[in-house]
């Protein structure tokens, strides 16, 4: 899979064990994003999305930080393919590419892990809440600072923070712009585990691993499902259940009860 190098930053991508690793580096940047790496990013999380060697996809950063958010100003080049959006005026650039991305992870067809060491702040605690795990260092930091610089963060936050924490702890880390401790995440549900930093890697690795093993079909459409009841009413919500079911054949599901009634670990093949 290609590395994409900006003038900035780079977005590497590999793929092993079924798993599609992506790296954000941007040294002395604390890997904050910037146009070029954000559609990077995307184009790599599309691309494993249509990738039948891949079945897991990890997000994380080098040199210590997740990523650091982005910087205003140093943004590099706006992608071509948004010319016909690219809006001026007082406000500024639209967020534009950073919504491009943050739906394509979102809306992605793998399970998607986010690896949070150092700092994970503002658009990177975006990208973080979009995906689907959060694996954390015990000794990380997550926060949305963009409140202290008077930003209007239109990055869809104020739509997923209060889903995953609820609202009166969201809105505490939206308009303080307090950085959270990784075991206050853990606790409140930010988080699904902690890791000492040293092991963070090879603990995140092996949790792809194991997510690259289940029927990924299966989690396609659980993923699916869930996502689109998220404010549905509940008879609605029923209703949507039993679309989704008659309108995706999973074949693993055969394998799966096979298994399951001869007492043995099931072999999936993702489709």
């Amino acid at each position: 899979m290609p590395e994409t190098t900006t003038g900035a930053g780079a977005v590497h991508a590999r793929i092993a064990d079924s798993v599609l690793h992506i790296e954000l580096d941007r040294p002395g940047r604390r890997n904050a994003l910037d146009h070029p790496m954000m559609m990077a990013l995307a184009e790599r999380v599309a691309e494993g999305c249509e990738d039948p060697d891949v079945r897991a996809i990890l997000i994380s950063g080098r040199g210590g930080d997740f990523c650091g958010g982005d910087t205003p100003g140093e943004m590099g080049d706006w992608p071509d393919r948004f010319r016909h959006r690219r809006s001026g005026g007082p406000h500024g650039l639209a967020p534009v590419v950073e919504q491009h991305m943050l739906r394509t992870v979102r809306a992605a067809n793998r399970p998607v892990v986010a690896v949070l060491d150092g700092e994970t702040l503002g658009l990177g605690l975006d990208l973080a809440a979009v995906c689907d795990f959060r694996i954390a260092a015990d000794d990380a930091r997550l926060g949305d600072p963009r409140i202290l610089q008077a930003r209007h963060a239109a990055t869809g936050l104020t739509y997923v923070l209060p889903r995953l924490i609820g609202q009166s702890r969201a809105t505490w880390m939206l308009l303080t712009g307090e950085a959270m401790s990784a075991a206050e995440a853990l606790r409140i549900g930010l988080v699904h585990r902690l890791h000492p930093a040293a092991a963070l890697a090879e603990e995140a690795r092996a949790f792809a691993v194991t997510l690259a093993r289940l029927p990924t079909r299966s989690l396609a459409v659980k993923k699916e499902m869930t996502l689109a009841q998220l404010d549905m009413a509940f008879e609605t919500a029923m209703s949507h259940c039993l679309a989704v079911r008659q309108t995706n054949v999973i074949e693993d599901k055969d394998e799966g009860i096979r298994a399951w009634n001869e007492r043995r670990p099931p072999r999936f093949t993702g489709r």
